[in-house]
């Protein structure tokens, strides 16, 4: 039986109510304050469960501020439609409800890479192992997609691969148009009319991936490559539809892309929202020397604590940023789906056992003896700063392949993590969490004591075996009703 879930009708109305506000305050974006935007975020969200959440989500609400009033009508209403209310507040009431049922935490959003095909051959890449041969079926992605809004998921990485080579892509953006999608990509389909459809659309924020000038950019992804992506923000620019960067910090750029002029430059080509994603020794021809240094990454946390102070752009490190979600987030309130269907932890913890051709979302999530283990371990250690299992924790990596017969999804490599290549994993998160047990002790440890012990108590309740379901709350199924979201603007 699907589990789903209707809001109470009040609930329902205070929605719509919201809807009106949120639109009215991003409408006055021009005049409002900052502080006024903030404390009615506050009241229309709620307070983040995590101290350090509540600070990003309020300097991601200035900057999206920015971003509005840059946009055009329908990527404006497409963003409180669906990004703020569908998936924020109605989504966020009917994720919580359902948890309760299933005795663990839904998946906030969901990375889903359909295509693995790219004509760029960048090095480096986590993905390139991946077959180039197949894409995912159109009608299972659909079909995924919808499952996911009925759990209250409305946020959807699309990943790759070149996600906008994907044939029908356009297509499930219009179909759900209800939904909020952010697309990474190489910024090679961005032209005049590819940004047009995305600009009718208004529900797609495309991030391009860039490692640093022209030169760094050249060097990774192909000559005149640099030439086409300021080619992409110009044409996104025109239209109003906004965007963001992603950038691979490896150890030959990391004190380039963590610079102001760095942010400066690609803030004044409009980017309001910035990813940082570390080199990982996985894909094609890991290599370690590409790796950032343990040094070189603890100073990049403190570097973007101070870009983020200076700066008016949203950044985000996927590495350094656990305090802001309490640490991994792997299996727990993020998943990947790829090309093939397979369903991973992570899109870097390339080992699955279930597949979406075989099994729900929901049922996945319930009985795979994978996520049930890799949930089992978080919080892995009680620094947040440490949050990884491939590089802060190595031995959770190992254990919970060994113990769930997990199958690497790659074709070849990830494997390589848990056998020859684990003694250097080791030999790096030991340097690593010398530095960061320094910061967290300064910093963090008593603002998260508390909070860390909540969350221990949620890991108690679970199988000593550490392989099988949870046993927190048994199976209760709730109402078979219909999630109704707040009505989007087609």
């Amino acid at each position: 039986m699907a589990i789903s879930y209707q809001l109470p009708r009040a609930q329902r109305i205070e929605m719509q109510m919201k809807r009106v506000a949120l639109k009215g305050a991003f409408g006055a974006s021009g005049i409002i304050s900052d502080n006024a935007l903030i404390s009615f975020l506050r009241s229309a969200l709620g307070l983040h469960r995590y101290p350090e959440g509540q600070v990003f989500l309020e300097k991601g609400a200035v900057a999206l501020k920015r971003a509005v009033a840059e946009s055009n009508a329908k990527c404006r209403n497409k963003l409180v439609d669906n990004l703020f209310l569908n998936e924020c507040v109605t989504g966020q009431k009917v994720r919580s409800h359902i948890s309760r049922q299933i005795g663990f935490e839904l998946p906030v959003l969901l990375v889903i890479s359909p295509t693995m095909r790219c004509p760029l051959r960048c090095y480096g890449c986590y993905s390139a192992q991946y077959a180039k041969d197949s894409d995912l079926d159109y009608v299972v992605f659909d079909q995924l997609i919808t499952e996911a809004k009925s759990l209250g998921i409305y946020f959807f990485v699309i990943s790759g691969g070149e996600p906008f080579t994907y044939p029908q892509i356009h297509e499930l953006f219009r179909k759900h148009y209800d939904a909020w999608f952010m697309v990474y990509t190489s910024g090679i389909t961005l032209n005049q009319e590819g940004v047009r459809k995305l600009a009718a659309l208004g529900n797609v924020f495309p991030c391009i991936s860039v490692e640093g000038f022209r030169r760094e950019v050249d060097e990774r992804r192909g000559k005149g490559h640099f030439e086409r992506v300021m080619q992409a923000f110009g044409n996104l620019r025109r239209m109003k539809v906004p965007f963001g960067f992603s950038a691979t910090v490896t150890a030959k750029n990391s004190d380039l892309v963590m610079s102001d002029e760095f942010i400066e430059y690609y803030s004044e080509q409009g980017a309001r929202v910035g990813w940082y994603f570390q080199y990982m020794p996985i894909g094609r021809e890991p290599n370690f020397d590409l790796l950032p240094t343990p040094e070189q990454r603890i100073e990049r946390y403190h570097r973007l604590c101070g870009l983020r102070a200076k700066h008016k752009i949203l950044l985000s490190d996927f590495w350094n940023d656990g305090p802001i979600v309490g640490g991994c987030i792997a299996a727990r309130r993020y998943l990947h789906v790829n090309h093939a269907g397979r369903v991973e932890p992570c899109v870097f913890c390339q080992f699955s056992i279930d597949s979406v051709y075989e099994k729900g979302l929901l049922e996945i999530l319930k009985t795979s003896p994978l996520f049930a283990a890799v949930r089992k371990k978080q919080p892995y250690n009680d620094n947040y700063l440490r949050p990884c299992m491939i590089l802060d924790n190595p031995h959770v990596l190992k254990e919970v392949v060994e113990k769930t017969g997990a199958c690497e999804t790659c074709g070849q490599g990830a494997k390589r993590l848990v056998n020859d290549l684990y003694s250097r994993l080791e030999s790096y998160s030991r340097r690593y969490g010398e530095l960061a047990d320094c910061v967290w002790r300064e910093k963090f440890e008593k603002e998260y004591k508390e909070t860390l012990k909540i969350e221990h108590e949620i890991r108690e309740k679970y199988d000593d075996g550490g392989i099988g379901e949870e046993t927190a709350v048994k199976d209760k199924q709730p109402k078979n009703t219909v999630i109704s979201p707040v009505k989007a603007e087609g």
